[in-house]
């Protein structure tokens, strides 16, 4: 069965009470509409909320939202299961169905701000070119193993491998900027080491809802 998020905007924010309210209504009812509601994030400042459920279609999810509550979202995704593991990771939920940080305890809600950080090698094609595709297979293979490592170290998850680059996804921005800083301090120190392979690399970040992910 596919998998949907749903996506809403409450405007002048939402609490969290109201949210796990509107979760138990649309448990309630959902196998009515053969829908699984599995587990939300929610932004009590900005009003944003986030349902993943599995249903037939996306007409079906909202259907449950519309009798349980009539609180409709404004956008219903489809997304892959495993990207969303990935992307938001497979967080445990409190007894409300509110997904939690890691090792959370019941009130320590995950809002859904992911931090995005994309790594890429540059001119990747060019350095192919200069110095063959076994060395620059190398290159490839060192670069995922520095930012993998700087990964598993800093809390982050692999969400894609680009070919020439990794996206990976954190909830913590600041651990995003460490990872960053710690992946080109490597990168530059393997430069000045073997100067006959001369890679340097981009890395960018961006913070945001699990809206911008979907």
């Amino acid at each position: 069965m596919p998998t949907y998020m749903d996506i809403h905007d409450i405007p002048g924010g939402v609490s969290a009470k109201d949210v796990a309210d509107a979760h138990y209504k649309d448990v309630a009812i959902q196998d009515k509409y053969g829908v699984k509601f599995h587990k939300y994030w929610v932004n009590e400042k900005s009003g944003k909320v986030f349902c993943l459920c599995h249903a037939p279609d996306a007409e079906s999810a909202e259907k449950v939202h519309r009798e349980a509550h009539g609180l409709m979202p404004e956008k219903v995704i489809q997304v892959e299961p495993e990207m969303a593991d990935l992307f938001m990771g497979a967080a445990e939920t409190n007894s409300a169905g509110a997904a939690l940080f890691p090792r959370g305890t019941q009130d320590d809600r995950d809002p859904g701000i992911r931090t995005i950080l994309f790594t890429d090698i540059v001119e990747s094609t060019s350095l192919t070119q200069k110095i063959g595709d076994e060395e620059a297979m190398e290159v490839v293979e060192l670069h995922d193993a520095i930012v993998r490592d700087a990964l598993k170290d800093l809390g982050g998850r692999e969400v894609k491998h680009l070919g020439d680059g990794i996206m990976a996804s954190f909830v913590s921005a600041a651990a995003a900027v460490k990872c960053a800083a710690r992946v080109q301090n490597e990168i530059a120190k393997r430069a000045q080491e073997k100067t006959d392979q001369p890679v340097r690399i981009r890395v960018g970040i961006a913070a945001g809802d699990a809206s911008a992910g979907g």
